[in-house]
């Protein structure tokens, strides 16, 4: 055969590969609030890239930012209907089904960092089991602590009494919390929180501050309090029903590589927490340190709380009595497994 004729077999013969790979390319289609230029976008992005070329070309992941694909709860209805396939969610938005995921998120259940990672040691896979059970697959959890924001100074209960604060929209486990702390819950979506702040419709919100800085929060108060209020958290969910479709050696690699990706911002968070609070400090922002004994009083209350929350149902008693186990044994400095129980959700 002329050399001419093998090298146009050859090209054709590798368009006609190509042209058969992206055929049968997977979109998995995912949805987000978090600005287009945020760093969760960027390293999702490149986790996408890495992806598309271990899977050459086989699984393609798009990203819709910014919340143009709408809140959750239409993300999660166009999830249903096959439209999307995945999104970034907070416990908030699997309430109605599964409110287990909310236990790490309980109002002053953690005093520290170091505490909060020594349960979730011990309690991640069981909660992200518990995602499996309804048809979603997680690949880790991407946390930081909220903090108080307000236009007025908060050093004790007495500051908090009455104060207008946001409720996300559906959170009933906050809205026990926070009507036990004396505070009137207004519940908004996060897309009218900056308003809310900016017109007095609000007095106060609790957010992680790199998030405040993200969402431009910080330009509608003067005040923060450095204290852990609650531990608050984010995870990528897929539908299994698209995973399934993906070949195992495929379905691989996609896990790898975002479980690595979570992992790696999951670790950063600490020092990305510290330095959004210093820069609202360097932008002017005033920190409030809480008086001596806030944050035990706190605590203490909020544990009864959160167990009475429990005894209702609203999430699982066993499920919590475990964190609570983890938890005393870590403060006691005799941190142990413990005994697993399977959330019940």
């Amino acid at each position: 055969m002329p050399m001419f004729n093998k090298v146009s077999v050859a090209l054709v013969f590798g368009a006609l590969i190509s042209s058969m790979s992206a055929a049968f390319a997977t979109d998995i289609k995912i949805a987000t609030i978090a600005p287009n230029q945020s760093t969760w976008m960027i390293d999702m992005r490149a986790a996408g890239k890495t992806i598309k070329e271990r899977t050459d070309g086989r699984v393609n992941l798009k990203f819709y930012g910014g919340g143009i694909q709408g809140a959750s709860p239409k993300v999660l209805q166009k999830i249903k209907i096959g439209q999307l396939h995945g999104g970034m969610f907070a416990p908030i938005d699997f309430i109605k089904t599964y409110r287990d995921v909310s236990l790490y998120g309980l109002p002053f259940a953690f005093e520290s960092w170091d505490e909060m990672r020594y349960v979730r040691e011990q309690m991640d896979a069981d909660l992200a089991a518990g995602f499996e059970r309804h048809n979603f697959v997680t690949f880790g959890f991407v946390g930081s602590f909220a903090m108080i924001l307000s236009n007025q100074p908060v050093r004790n209960q007495s500051d908090l009494r009455g104060k207008k604060v946001w409720l996300p929209e559906g959170d009933l486990i906050s809205f026990e919390a926070l009507k036990a702390l004396n505070l009137s819950p207004v519940s908004l979506p996060v897309t009218d929180v900056l308003t809310g702040l900016q017109t007095g419709l609000l007095d106060m919100a609790a957010i992680p501050p790199e998030v405040a800085v993200a969402l431009q929060w910080h330009t509608r108060v003067r005040y923060f309090t450095d204290m852990p209020l609650l531990y608050a958290m984010s995870f990528l969910a897929i539908d299994k029903r698209t995973l399934n479709k993906l070949s195992a050696n495929d379905q691989a690699v996609l896990t790898e590589v975002l479980s690595e990706t979570f992992a790696r911002m999951d670790a950063r968070m600490s020092f990305e927490s510290l330095d959004a609070t210093e820069a609202l400090v360097d932008i002017g922002i005033q920190k409030i340190d809480p008086d001596d004994g806030m944050l035990d009083d706190l605590l203490a209350s909020m544990s009864e709380t959160n167990r009475d929350m429990a005894k209702k149902g609203i999430f699982s008693l066993a499920l919590f009595e475990t964190m609570q186990s983890h938890i005393s044994d870590y403060r006691n400095g005799d941190p142990q497994a413990g005994v697993r129980v399977l959330s019940e959700n």
